[in-house]
């Protein structure tokens, strides 16, 4: 089993009508914050230099590159994690412990009132080489996972994480609003008054 991800254990599975397969609101939904979440990565470190790219507030902040870095080695981990999920059998009486929709759930993950410390693994330490090279893999991993949830006939209302009631269809949710909380970081880091011009 992959190491758990402390901040899910604190979010609770919402509410579906789903039995089966994914409806085509819920597929909609998920490619939606998934693809919409990708353009605004791409589009906030779109252009940004070396000197930008790993300019640090101070020395215990991350850089752009690192906070990009982190995105792309979640994105490969969480889905790892849910593959281990759906090997188990589908539990639908786990859904009795439902209190939060869809929405609630992404805004917790967006809510970066509490700043949180991630896991040792999850910390950027040079995986993929140079900030091109980590922009790719997020990239392509990315796309995978727009294209499965396009295209997936599994139960993912039903199938849940070993170490909570999140359901398998929320990681999907989880992995976009990941990615804009960290926007949202990169944006402090663009507006300090000491980042580089040019």
């Amino acid at each position: 089993m992959k190491k758990i991800i402390p901040f899910l254990i604190l979010l609770v599975q919402c509410t579906s009508t789903s039995n089966n397969e994914l409806t085509k609101e819920e597929r909609n939904f998920a490619i939606n914050e998934l693809t919409n979440s990708k353009n605004n990565l791409l589009s906030v470190v779109d252009d940004l230099n070396e000197l930008q790219l790993n300019y640090k507030s101070d020395e215990s902040s991350w850089s752009i590159a690192q906070c990009t870095e982190h995105i792309t080695i979640f994105e490969n981990q969480v889905f790892e994690i849910l593959e281990e999920s759906l090997e188990l059998p589908a539990n639908p009486e786990r859904r009795e412990g439902v209190k939060n929709t869809d929405k609630e759930l992404m805004a917790r993950i967006l809510d970066r009132t509490d700043k949180a410390t991630t896991q040792e693994d999850l910390e950027p330490n040079g995986t993929y080489g140079n900030h091109n090279s980590t922009i790719e893999e997020f990239i392509v991993k990315r796309e995978k996972h727009i294209n499965y949830i396009n295209t997936t006939k599994d139960d993912l209302r039903n199938h849940f994480m070993a170490f909570g009631t999140v359901d398998a269809y929320q990681i999907f949710l989880y992995m976009s609003a990941h990615t804009e909380r960290h926007i949202e970081q990169i944006k402090e880091i663009k507006e300090n008054i000491n980042f580089p011009k040019n």
